[in-house]
């Protein structure tokens, strides 16, 4: 018995370590290491349930704890050198089949972000009206535990876009004084001189 475990462990050694270079993952084909920003949308996005959000239609009530704006870039991808080549993650010292595929736009965009606000088209407040810009009051969130001060995080950030890959998520401070419809044009302005810019639809905070 023993004679047979210790045929059956080497077997399947050999065999694992013979497959080490094939690919399992069955990852796709990469379109490019690097993204190329294309075009930009923003939108006014409303909580669904306990996880998810949705865009909100035109003139949807949309309570302020329920909303961000979401900013969104449409890229493409390059590469600037080949492609480097994937390795599968298999191992019998794994637990379990672990496949790490290497994403799209992985390196993120050389492009850098040298100009990005946020303009209310209605009166937000005394201190906020039609044309100002509302940076001040967004707070940009990075991850579900990491939400900044969009002024103070555009001042500090000297990284490319892809410390934020191709989008922004933005909350407010508070809701309009002035006009509860909510409406906003976002412009972005990169080093390389392309300038991007869209309005959101409006819907109405509470």
């Amino acid at each position: 018995m023993l004679i047979k475990k210790t045929l059956g462990l080497t077997l399947l050694l050999s065999v694992g370590f013979s497959f080490q270079n094939c690919d399992f993952c069955n990852c796709p084909k990469l379109e490019g290491e690097y993204m190329d920003l294309q075009a930009m949308s923003a939108f006014n996005y409303k909580k669904r349930g306990e996880c998810c959000a949705e865009v909100a239609a035109a003139g949807d009530r949309v309570a302020l704890a329920d909303h961000h704006l979401g900013v969104r870039f449409a890229v493409t991808y390059y590469s600037a050198v080949p492609a480097p080549a994937r390795r599968a993650s298999w191992s019998l010292m794994n637990s379990a089949l672990a496949c790490d595929c290497i994403d799209n736009g992985y390196m993120g965009s050389k492009e850098r972000v040298q100009e990005f606000t946020v303009t209310t088209i209605n009166d937000f407040d005394a201190q906020h009206l039609a044309n100002d810009t509302l940076n001040d009051l967004l707070q940009i969130q990075l991850s579900p535990t990491d939400i900044r001060d969009l002024t103070t995080h555009l001042k500090n950030d000297t990284s490319r876009t892809r410390n934020i890959g191709s989008s922004y998520t933005l909350r407010l401070k508070k809701k309009p004084a002035l006009n509860p419809e909510f409406r906003v044009r976002v412009k972005v302005r990169l080093d390389n001189g392309e300038t991007y810019s869209s309005d959101t639809t409006p819907v109405v905070l509470q």
